[in-house]
């Protein structure tokens, strides 16, 4: 009696599981996982504008890009980024959707296409960025989704609106208000955010409070992506101006010009 036979077909599965354990080795990691090459961006390209600081008074012109939505289109944000080299920029702001799934490989792909930029650039993050486990990638690579920060007389803040992967508490409009609570030093604030406050997918439940501290504290402009179109002009007739730039897809950007308690913008075409 042959003990050790083995009918052909469980040798066939027991092929076919070794196959498979051994096709695991060609994954690197999961597309969720960790493992980032990059960390603390936030943290590093803040210290690169606040080097410059001293540079920026209330009588100097201060010039940034605002982008959004580079979410896989690599190609387009190549020649995006060329653009804003030919510019006398101090930095980019990014308004979110880095990524279109939360990748660790699109996360980095990204940055490495940005990090070509001359100047540095801040982001906030976007709804796409937050799916699966995105925005835990997002917190180890770029940092806080809440943070702000100064440059001179002038306040950038970046605010976390994707209430819809997280919960009512988003956006946080205490911290919003304690952020834009600036001493007199600061002739001008501006707010960043991924979705704007009227649109379909926001907190409508909390988008009269966002506008009235828009109101209340002057902000000179309330920044924003998501629908991937350019967009400008008063959303409630109080005075305050609300910019959404485009996606990289649409070729196109914005660059925002300060001087003194003015900003002006212009669509920039590459």
């Amino acid at each position: 009696m042959r003990t050790n036979y083995l009918p052909p077909v469980y040798k066939w599965l027991a092929l076919s599981i070794l196959l498979l354990f051994s096709a695991c080795d060609l994954f690197q990691y999961h597309p969720y996982e960790g493992n980032l090459e990059y960390k603390n961006l936030t943290a590093e390209n803040v210290a690169r504008i606040k080097a410059l600081e001293a540079q920026y008074t209330p009588q100097t012109t201060l010039r940034f890009a605002f982008t959004g939505d580079t979410q896989g289109y690599f190609a387009e944000t190549e020649d995006m980024v060329k653009d804003m080299n030919t510019r006398d920029i101090a930095f980019v702001v990014h308004a979110g959707d880095i990524t279109n799934y939360a990748f660790t490989d699109e996360f980095e792909r990204m940055h490495q296409e940005l990090s070509k930029l001359k100047a540095p650039y801040i982001t906030v993050i976007g709804n796409h960025d937050c799916l699966g486990d995105g925005d835990k990638l997002y917190k180890e690579m770029y940092g806080p989704l809440d943070h702000s920060f100064t440059l001179g007389p002038h306040k950038f803040i970046f605010l976390n609106t994707n209430f819809l992967e997280f919960d009512e508490s988003v956006p946080n409009l205490t911290w919003l208000e304690q952020e834009l609570n600036t001493s007199p030093s600061i002739l001008n604030k501006f707010v960043i955010s991924h979705i704007s406050p009227d649109n379909a997918e926001a907190n409508r439940a909390k988008e009269q409070e966002y506008a009235r501290l828009m109101r209340d504290y002057d902000v000179r402009l309330s920044l924003h992506g998501h629908t991937h179109n350019y967009k400008a002009g008063q959303l409630y007739n109080d005075g305050i101006t609300y910019v959404t730039t485009a996606a990289s897809l649409k070729r196109s950007y914005v660059l925002v010009t300060v001087t003194g308690t003015q900003a002006t913008f212009e669509k920039i075409e590459f």
